[in-house]
């Protein structure tokens, strides 16, 4: 069990120490010397009384979000994230609001975009895959996403290929039964039907 503190100094040395580490609201850094006193009501209080004089939610909640904006983080995301804190929802309402042609930037998310499609391209993930994750993830830039892959990654060839040889080694296309399976697994995975069915024929040829 973690030391009871019970005279205002080390309490109050204990506020400033919890504020900077986790940037809290007010609710939940009186939650944590509450927890820290146990329950001691009128030592919190104290505490509090000083902290809230130096501390502004405003630039808080600000600071973070400028934060979580830089590491390319979604709106969703760090709404859930203030919310999680237990930030009043007038300041963060009105903190993100300010923030809003950040979010609809695609220069402030296309770093971090191309890294997460490249990471998808690379675990031979269709272009129908790709395009519903992250655009469902970045629902300001469908369009962007869209044409970002089809820079990067114009013909989905060698991703098949590739899904098609590691299912050869359970499946044998040579029988029908089987190659119905691999052309059904690999629809499922969003590569198109008739993409599939042309490269398992040429398989067939070769």
């Amino acid at each position: 069990m973690s030391r009871i503190l019970t005279t205002k100094d080390s309490l109050l040395n204990y506020a400033a120490w919890y504020a900077m580490r986790y940037f809290p609201s007010f609710r939940k850094l009186r939650e944590a010397l509450m927890k820290k006193s146990l329950n001691n009501e009128d030592l919190v209080a104290s505490v509090m009384k000083e902290m809230t004089a130096y501390i502004s939610e405003e630039r808080t909640v600000d600071g973070l979000v400028r934060m979580y904006t830089e590491q390319s983080k979604t709106r969703p995301y760090i709404e859930q994230k203030l919310r999680l804190k237990k930030f009043g929802e007038d300041i963060i309402t009105a903190t993100l609001k300010s923030y809003h042609n950040s979010f609809i930037s695609w220069t402030s998310y296309e770093q971090a975009i191309t890294r997460k499609m490249n990471d998808y391209l690379e675990k031979n993930k269709s272009k129908t895959y790709i395009i519903g994750t992250l655009s469902q993830k970045y629902p300001n830039f469908k369009n962007e996403i869209r044409t970002l892959l089809n820079d990067v990654a114009p013909d989905e060839t060698e991703t098949i290929q590739a899904e098609l040889t590691k299912l050869s080694e359970k499946y044998d296309i040579r029988h029908q039964k089987e190659r119905q399976k691999v052309v059904q697994k690999l629809c499922l995975k969003g590569f198109s039907y008739n993409r599939v069915r042309e490269i398992i024929n040429k398989k067939d040829l070769s």
